[in-house]
């Protein structure tokens, strides 16, 4: 029995690893990119989403260097390149604390998939606060999921 567990839970994780793969920000979610032990990670699948249309829910929350921050800004905009809907805004658009970025990546294995970034730069601390939120569901478009989200 016990053997069969640790084989369940193996099997969890390889398929959870999957959500993400094709992006570039995946490897931002393997902690390639920065640190496990620096992010905030939440995964939310089953009931709870059913509302939303959705199937499964990750986010990362972390605080990064310009640097780090300049990283995830390169990986982002490759994915751009292959999104299928794309909306971004910034709170001021002469202002650069803070940017959002929600985008509709091509689906896989039959599901919806969407990836949202938002950036705010944190003067008292001299670095930005990064969000990166992986979404998939049967949700059609982007417009859909932002009414189902308000």
């Amino acid at each position: 029995m016990k053997r069969f567990l640790i084989m369940m839970a193996l099997l969890l994780t390889a398929c959870l690893a999957q959500a993400q793969t094709g992006l570039k920000i995946n490897e931002l979610f393997q902690g390639r990119i920065i640190p496990q032990e620096r992010m905030i990670e939440t995964r939310v699948r089953g009931k709870t989403l059913q509302k939303y249309q959705l199937t499964y829910y990750r986010s990362l929350r972390m605080n990064v260097s310009s640097e780090e921050n300049k990283l995830l800004g390169q990986l982002l905009d490759q994915d751009v390149k292959n999104c299928i809907d794309m909306r971004s805004y910034r709170e001021n658009p002469h202002s650069w604390k803070t940017y959002t970025c929600k985008m509709q990546m091509p689906s896989s294995g039959g599901k919806n998939r969407y990836l949202c970034f938002q950036e705010q730069w944190d003067s008292r601390h001299d670095q930005w606060e990064v969000t990166v939120i992986y979404m998939e569901g049967t949700v059609g478009s982007l417009e859909q999921l932002e009414e189902l989200l308000k």
